[in-house]
């Protein structure tokens, strides 16, 4: 499989996940990142969703790809698990390590976050990268208790993304 090569806004991104951790990719698309993640051996593990049907079916594609591309034994099939649905109602509590919500708009992050506070305080991180009104998302974070990480900011397009490494509760995450 040629790999693509990922853009600065996903390789600053890659960058907040540790090694050995899995994570779920909440609106996949086209799963570039869980992809990489996996690939390169930082992710086990790897749950990639999407509210429509159509960019899930464009994310299997990819996965199908690299595990075609794989040797036959072992082929890494259960590391990739594509579900259908809304933000973080298809994870189970605490299912994954990182969670990954990137390329929508703060208050759509916002609204997933607050559907259900105890799944969403569940999950250890986040890596959050808005595409419109992060003022509002940092503000939402600072006023709910949630403790940034770290942030950085990447160039796509000519566009500058800042994405926000946070964790939720105010107690103090090793990274």
């Amino acid at each position: 499989m040629r790999e693509k090569k990922l853009s600065a806004r996903f390789e600053a991104m890659a960058a907040f996940v540790r090694a050995g951790e899995s994570i779920a990719d909440i609106g996949t698309d086209h799963a570039l990142l869980p992809i990489y993640l996996v690939r390169s051996g930082v992710s086990p593990f790897a749950v990639l969703t999407d509210i429509s049907p159509g960019p899930l079916a464009k994310a299997r594609a990819g996965v199908g790809k690299l595990i075609a591309s794989l040797p036959a034994a072992p082929r890494n099939d259960g590391v990739f698990d594509l579900r259908l649905g809304d933000g973080l109602k298809v994870l189970g509590p605490a299912e994954v390590d990182t969670v990954i919500i990137a390329g929508v708009g703060g208050e759509t992050i916002i609204s997933i976050l607050e559907a259900d506070p105890d799944k969403t305080g569940s999950f250890k991180k986040y890596i959050l990268q808005p595409r419109t009104k992060k003022n509002l998302l940092e503000e939402w974070l600072a006023g709910s208790g949630w403790n940034v990480i770290g942030k950085t900011t990447a160039e796509e397009r000519g566009r500058l993304c800042e994405i926000i490494l946070c964790a939720p509760g105010e107690e103090n995450y090793d990274r």
